[in-house]
C-alpha cells in the first residue's frame, strides 16, 4: 500500500517540493553549520587562487627581536618619535600605526617629575623642564605629514571618542551611513596630541567571524551612543585612511542607498581619489589573502639603529605593528591561526590601491536561489518523463557547472557564489527523486504494458518505446532574399570595453536590428558574434520579401542613431572614447535551400547555397566602398521601386562572374524626389563616364556628387582614388569596368 502511495507521481512531486522547501527556509535562516560550510569552501578558493601580490606596503615588526634589544613594550615615546623620523627620512609614504598610544608616556621627564617625593623637590623641578616625550612624539608626527594613527573598538567605557580627520562625503541617498554601519559604544584610542598632529587616524577594529578567522574588515566603523542602532558619527578604517594619506586626498567619498534604491539597501562603495572599494551593506569588505608573506617585515629594530637600506622603505605605505606573542594582536586567517594583525591592514591597502576586491553582493543570495529552485524544480518535474541515467546526467552536469561557475567567479569576477549548498539540496533532491522515480517507474511500466496490450501487438509497443518519433531533416529549394549584416570596426570598438560594457553594447545593437527584420516579416538564422543572418520568403511565403528586406535595411540604419546617442552617453559618463555602431549590410536575392540542417542530433531551421555565400561577400564590399548597405541587381530588380545608385561591377572573391551591385538610398518616396532623380542620373552619367575611361569628366562629376550626397561621400572618395589610379595606371585595353576585389 505505502509503495503504491509513493509510486503516484503527485505524492513524489509533493514531498520533493516539501523537501525543497524546507531546503530554501533553512538557507534563509543560514545557520552557523551553513555559514561555516561556506565560508571554508570560499577559504578554499582563496587558498588555491590567492590574490596576486604588490610591493607597495612594509610592516616594520615590534618583534620578540627588538623587544629584547630596545626594552619591554611600551617602548618610550622617544623611541618611536625616532622610528617616526627616521622612516619619513627614508621616503615613507605614508607611516601607519597599528598601536594605540592610550596613555602617556610613563618615562616622561614631567611624568616622573609628578611622582617624586616633596622632599625632591629640586630634581622634579629638573625633570619637569625637560621635554615632554609625549610632546617630542607629536612633533615628529607632524613633521612627517604623513602618519595615521589607529584607535580600536573598546568593551567598558574609556570616556574618549576618536577623532575623525578625513572628510565624509556621502554621496548616496538618505538616510544617513550611519543607519547601515557596524556601530560600537566605547572605543580606546590614542592620547589627544598625538591623534591632532596625526594626519588620519583610522579603526583597526577587526570583525571576526564565528569560528574565529577574520575574512571581512569593516572599513567604516560607527560611535553609537544612544543605543537605537544609528552610528553618532562614522570613522574609517586604517587600512582606508593609509591609501587616502598616501594619495594625498582629503576626502573619502561614500555612496550608500534607502529602502527605495533598487541599488540596494545600505552602503555600496567607498572611494578614495579614483580608487573605488564595493563593499557589503554595512561599509565591510572581504579580505583576498595573498597569504602570509615574511620578506613584508623588517624589525623596528632594524629602522632604529639604522641597519636596513633605505630603498627598502622609499615610496611604501609603513604600518608599524607587532607580531610579538605577548601584545596579543595575532589573527586567525585562511592561510594561519597566528597571523598579525597588522599583515590584514596590509593586505587590504594593496587591494584597494589594486582593484583586486571579492564581493558577495546581496542579490546573489537570491540568484542563487533561484539557480537552486530552478534545476531542483527541473529535477522535480523531468524526472517522470527522462530516464533515471538522464536525470543523473543532468545532476552532474548541473552540479559540476555550478562548482566550475563558482570556481570560475572567484577567480576572475572576485565573485563569491557559493556552490555548495545549492549542489548539496541538488544532489538530495537527485537521489530522492530517483528512488521514487525508479519505484513509480516499475508501477507504470506494468500499468502502461496493460493498457496498451488491449491496442497493439507487445512486440510493436516495444519497437515503439525503442524508436520514438523524431523530426526528420530536410529542405526544400526557395528564392529568398538573405540579408548579412555585422558592426564595422567591431574589433577597435571592443578593444576599450571589459565584458559586461561590451556584451551591454552587443545587445543594444542586436536588439533593434533584429525587431526590424522581424517586424518587416524576415527570420533570424543566426547570430555570429557582432553579425546576423537574416532571410525572407521563408518559412512563410512573402512575395514582397525584396522590399521588405530592402526597407529593414534602411530602418536598421536609422535605428544606429539612437543605439549611438545612448552609448555616448555612456561612455562620456565613463570618460571613455565612444565608436560609434556603424553596421554594414548586404543583400542578395536568389534561389537557397532552406530548412531543417544539422544533425539528428541537432539541428535549426537555416539556408544554404551561393545565395547566401555571395550575400556575404557584398556584407563585407560595405567596408571597402564606404556605405551602409549594398545590393545585388536581382535585390535591385526585385524592389525596383525603390531608390537605388548603382555602385560597381566587381567580381567577389570566390565566383568568377561578376556582380553588379547598388547603393540603396531611400525607399519608394525617395525614388519620387525629383532632387534624387537628377543626382541618380548624374550619378549614372559617372559611372559611363569611369567605364568608358574619360577620366577627367568622370572625376569632375564624382566631386560634384560627392558634395551633393554626403551620405555616400566616402564612396565618391573611393572612386576618385581609382581614378587618379587608373590615370596613373590606365587598365587594359578590354577592360570592362569590373572591379576585382582582393579581399572578402
Amino acid at each position: 500500500m505505502l509503495s503504491r502511495l509513493l509510486s503516484h507521481r503527485w505524492v513524489q512531486v509533493a514531498l520533493l517540493l516539501s523537501l525543497l522547501g524546507g531546503a530554501v527556509a533553512l538557507r534563509l535562516q543560514d545557520p552557523p553549520a551553513i555559514e561555516r560550510l561556506r565560508h571554508l569552501t570560499f577559504d578554499a578558493y582563496n587558498k588555491a587562487m590567492p590574490r596576486l601580490a604588490h610591493d607597495d606596503t612594509l610592516i616594520v615588526d615590534i618583534d620578540e627581536a627588538s623587544i629584547r634589544a630596545i626594552g619591554q613594550w611600551p617602548w618610550p615615546r622617544t623611541k618611536m618619535a625616532a622610528l617616526t623620523d627616521k622612516l619619513a627620512a627614508m621616503g615613507a609614504k605614508a607611516i601607519v600605526f597599528d598601536v594605540v598610544f592610550a596613555e602617556t608616556d610613563r618615562t616622561s621627564p614631567p611624568v616622573m617629575a609628578a611622582q617624586l617625593p616633596a622632599d625632591a623637590k629640586t630634581v622634579a623641578d629638573g625633570l619637569a623642564s625637560l621635554p615632554d616625550h609625549d610632546a617630542l612624539f607629536a612633533q615628529s608626527i607632524a613633521s612627517a605629514g604623513n602618519v595615521v594613527m589607529g584607535f580600536v573598538g573598546a568593551n567598558q567605557v574609556t570616556g574618549r571618542d576618536p577623532l575623525l580627520i578625513a572628510r565624509m562625503l556621502n554621496t548616496g541617498q538618505q538616510p544617513a551611513v550611519g543607519r547601515f554601519v557596524r556601530g560600537l559604544h566605547n572605543f580606546t584610542t590614542s592620547l589627544p596630541q598625538l591623534t591632532e598632529a596625526a594626519a588620519g587616524n583610522g579603526s583597526f577594529t577587526p570583525l571576526v567571524e564565528n569560528d574565529g578567522i577574520v575574512r571581512r574588515l569593516p572599513l567604516l566603523i560607527g560611535l553609537e551612543k544612544n543605543n537605537d542602532g544609528v552610528a553618532e558619527a562614522v570613522y574609517p578604517a586604517l587600512s582606508l585612511e593609509a591609501v587616502r594619506v598616501a594619495l594625498g586626498k582629503k576626502v573619502l567619498t561614500v555612496t550608500s542607498h534607502g529602502v527605495d534604491n533598487p541599488a540596494g539597501l545600505g552602503v555600496q562603495s567607498i572611494a578614495v581619489g579614483d580608487r573605488r572599494v564595493p563593499t557589503d551593506e554595512t561599509g565591510g569588505v572581504w579580505v583576498y589573502y595573498t597569504g602570509h608573506r615574511p620578506e613584508l617585515y623588517v624589525p623596528a629594530l632594524s629602522i632604529i639603529d639604522g641597519s636596513i637600506d633605505a630603498s627598502r622603505v622609499k615610496d611604501k605605505i609603513v604600518f608599524v605593528g607587532t607580531s610579538a606573542i605577548g601584545l596579543l594582536d595575532l589573527r586567525a586567517t585562511p592561510f594561519k591561526t597566528d597571523t598579525p594583525g597588522v599583515e590584514i591592514h596590509a593586505e587590504m591597502v594593496e587591494q584597494i590601491l589594486h582593484g583586486q576586491f571579492l564581493q558577495r553582493p546581496s542579490f546573489l543570495i537570491g540568484a542563487e536561489m533561484i539557480a537552486t529552485l530552478a534545476v531542483s524544480l527541473a529535477i522535480i518535474f523531468l524526472a517522470p518523463f527522462i530516464s533515471t541515467l538522464s536525470m543523473a546526467l543532468l545532476a552532474v552536469v548541473v552540479i559540476g557547472g555550478g562548482t566550475v561557475l563558482s570556481i570560475y567567479a572567484y577567480g576572475h569576477m572576485g565573485l563569491l557564489v557559493d556552490g555548495v549548498y545549492p549542489a548539496l539540496v541538488t544532489l538530495t533532491i537527485f537521489i530522492l527523486s530517483a528512488v521514487l522515480t525508479s519505484l513509480r517507474s516499475e508501477t507504470e511500466k506494468k500499468a502502461v504494458r496493460q493498457a496498451f496490450s488491449h491496442y497493439i501487438s507487445p512486440v510493436l509497443m516495444d519497437e515503439l518505446t525503442r524508436n520514438p518519433d523524431k523530426l526528420r531533416l530536410g529542405g526544400e529549394v526557395r528564392e529568398l532574399t538573405v540579408m548579412f549584416t555585422d558592426i564595422r570596426n567591431f574589433t577597435t570598438i571592443s578593444e576599450g570595453l571589459d565584458p559586461a560594457e561590451l556584451i551591454r553594447m552587443m545587445n543594444d545593437f542586436l536588439t533593434p536590428m533584429t525587431s526590424c527584420v522581424l517586424e518587416s516579416r524576415g527570420t533570424i538564422d543566426k547570430y555570429m558574434g557582432d553579425a546576423i543572418m537574416a532571410f525572407w520568403n521563408a518559412p512563410l511565403t512573402d512575395a514582397e520579401h525584396a522590399r521588405n528586406a530592402a526597407r529593414a535595411a534602411l530602418q536598421m540604419v536609422a535605428a544606429l542613431e539612437p543605439v549611438n546617442a545612448e552609448l555616448e552617453a555612456r561612455a562620456q559618463a565613463a570618460s571613455r572614447t565612444h565608436h560609434p555602431l556603424r553596421a554594414g549590410i548586404g543583400l542578395h536575392t536568389g534561389p537557397a535551400s532552406v530548412g531543417n540542417m544539422g544533425s539528428r542530433q541537432r539541428f535549426a531551421y537555416s539556408a544554404l547555397g551561393d545565395t547566401v555565400n555571395l550575400t556575404s561577400r557584398l556584407e563585407g564590399q560595405t567596408k571597402n566602398y564606404g556605405v551602409s548597405i549594398l545590393a545585388s541587381e536581382a535585390t535591385m530588380k526585385a524592389a525596383a521601386d525603390f531608390a537605388w545608385l548603382e555602385a560597381d561591377l566587381i567580381k567577389v572573391k570566390g565566383r568568377q562572374q561578376p556582380v553588379r551591385i547598388f547603393m540603396l538610398a531611400g525607399d519608394a518616396e525617395t525614388n519620387k524626389n525629383a532632387d534624387f532623380n537628377s543626382l541618380q542620373g548624374k550619378h549614372n552619367k559617372m559611372l559611363g563616364c569611369y567605364r568608358a575611361q574619360e577620366w577627367q569628366e568622370a572625376a569632375q562629376l564624382t566631386q560634384e556628387l560627392e558634395k551633393a550626397l554626403p551620405a555616400f561621400a566616402a564612396y565618391y572618395a573611393m572612386i576618385l582614388s581609382r581614378i587618379e589610379q587608373y590615370k596613373n595606371t590606365p587598365p587594359a585595353n578590354d577592360w570592362q569596368g569590373v572591379w576585382i576585389a582582393a579581399d572578402k
